[in-house]
């Protein structure tokens, strides 16, 4: 007996459909202003210093929480119509090569059930979904979780609730994430990332390494304009650079590049950003030199040193 085990956003979708189903459900408007409410607790989430269940269940109660219950199924069920275009076929076609096959087939997700289940519907009652569960009262939505939210180790336990007896059934697993890590090591056979191509996948690092660096350069900038009052440009841009260094390498390793730190990694990220400052440091004297404004010369410089820094970054941090 064959049990496959499928991580739902990322690993049969192309987008974290939380985000998504906010967006289609609330407008654009409003979930920009939401989240924009909330960036310093999903930084933290990112980070790992502030609970997944908790950020994620905030969030959730934000938006929903006092919503009519049918009216909250109903738009799930349209918007996993209106987003098909998300889902992985290479995923879908896996599923369906393994109901063909009278394998068990389970979807592991920290995604809400009443938006999940919708997108298999052409399966009907052949597979099983487990995910995070709302609470409901009266036909209301709370806004709080009855469940925990289905994520690392909450994963394992709702599988061994579905299927008990592990010794009988060969799991094959796929997912994505962090989250996911418990169920892979747990599989006889565990796939990460396998319906993605190369290309999504260094373009979803682009995205993460610009938001860290946004974040990183911001930090790095606002200490530079703050020390130039009285100390001199290249001072200024060292502190701002060193304090900047130690945000940029813990985020870079635990949500841009998704990597363990280890001395062999922190000792190369350590030299790409050397080479990254005496770049800097080169580049702003010449700004200066050039005659450019002592607050805006390092606008110049980071156009150009950040490319090149993230090529160095992710040599250092991807290798093995």
């Amino acid at each position: 007996m064959k049990v496959y085990a499928f991580d739902f956003d990322g690993t049969l979708t192309k987008k974290d459909t939380f985000i998504e189903f906010i967006e289609y459900s609330k407008g654009y408007g409003k979930t920009f202003f939401g989240l924009l409410l909330f960036s310093p607790i999903l930084i933290l989430m990112k980070l790992h210093l502030y609970p997944n269940w908790k950020a994620k269940q905030r969030i959730f109660s934000w938006f929903f929480k006092g919503m009519n219950i049918d009216e909250f199924n109903k738009l799930c069920q349209n918007f996993a119509v209106a987003k098909q275009n998300i889902m992985r076929q290479g995923g879908l076609d896996s599923i369906r090569k393994a109901l063909i096959q009278e394998d068990s087939v389970i979807i592991i997700t920290a995604s809400i059930e009443n938006w999940v289940k919708p997108f298999f519907k052409e399966f009907e009652n052949r597979i099983q979904i487990e995910g995070t569960q709302i609470e409901v009262r009266l036909g209301i939505v709370t806004g709080n979780f009855l469940t925990k939210n289905c994520y690392g180790k909450e994963k394992i336990k709702r599988l061994k609730s579905a299927f008990p007896y592990r010794n009988v059934y060969k799991l094959i697993a796929f997912g994505d994430s962090k989250g996911d890590s418990y169920l892979l090591k747990e599989a006889d056979e565990s796939y990460y990332k396998p319906f993605q191509t190369k290309r999504s996948r260094s373009f979803d690092e682009i995205v993460r390494f610009c938001i860290v660096g946004v974040l990183a350069t911001a930090l790095q900038y606002g200490i530079y304009l703050l020390l130039i009052k009285w100390f001199k440009p290249q001072i200024s841009n060292t502190v701002g650079y060193l304090l900047s260094f130690m945000f940029n390498y813990i985020a870079s390793t635990k949500f841009t590049f998704k990597v363990q730190s280890t001395t062999k990694r922190g000792i190369g990220f350590a030299f790409a950003h050397l080479v990254n400052f005496g770049l800097q440091t080169i580049f702003l004297t010449l700004f200066l030199w050039f005659g450019l404004p002592k607050t805006i010369a390092m606008i110049p410089v980071f156009g150009i040193c950040v490319p090149i820094n993230f090529l160095l970054v992710r040599l250092f941090l991807k290798r093995k």
